[in-house]
C-alpha cells in the first residue's frame, strides 16, 4: 500500500509539472466535441473536478468546516507542496496559469483512462483557444 501512495506522489509531481503542450491541444477557440471527451471549464470547475478526482481516491480535501483535512494536509505535504494550501495553490494558480495561455479564464479538460497508476485527480487540459 505504501509503494503505491508513493508511486502515486511520483506520478502527481510529474504530472502536474509537465507542461501543457504534452497533451494534444484543442484548436478554434472552443473544446472538440463531445465525443472527444474534452470539456470547457472555469477554475473553479477545475478545482471541484480536482477535489472530486481526490475523493475517488479515498482522500478528503475538506472537514465539516470547510478547513483541510490531516489527510490532505499530509498528502500534500508528502507531495512536496508543503500542506494543502500549497497543493491547492499549485493546481489554482500555477498549473493553471500555465495551460490558460490566452487569459480568458477557460481550458479544455479530459478525463483519463481508469488505468492502474492513473489516478482519479488526473486529467488533460490545455488552452481552449490557439495560441497567438
Amino acid at each position: 500500500m505504501r509503494f503505491i501512495r508513493v508511486a502515486g506522489l511520483v506520478a502527481l509531481v510529474a504530472l502536474l509539472l509537465a507542461p501543457a503542450s504534452v497533451v494534444a491541444r484543442s484548436d478554434g477557440g472552443t473544446c472538440p466535441a463531445g465525443p472527444s471527451g474534452w470539456e470547457r471549464v472555469d477554475i473553479e470547475e477545475w478545482w471541484a473536478r480536482t477535489v472530486a478526482g481526490f475523493a475517488d481516491e479515498g482522500i478528503t480535501v475538506y472537514d465539516a468546516s470547510g478547513d483541510y483535512t490531516e489527510q490532505f494536509d499530509m498528502f500534500a505535504a508528502d507531495a512536496g507542496f508543503g500542506d494543502g494550501a500549497g497543493l491547492e495553490f499549485f493546481v489554482r494558480v500555477t498549473r493553471w496559469d500555465a495551460m490558460d495561455k490566452n487569459a480568458n479564464e477557460f481550458v479544455c479538460i479530459k478525463d483519463w483512462p481508469n488505468t492502474n497508476g492513473t489516478p482519479a485527480y488526473f486529467f488533460g487540459g490545455v488552452d481552449d483557444s490557439v495560441r497567438a
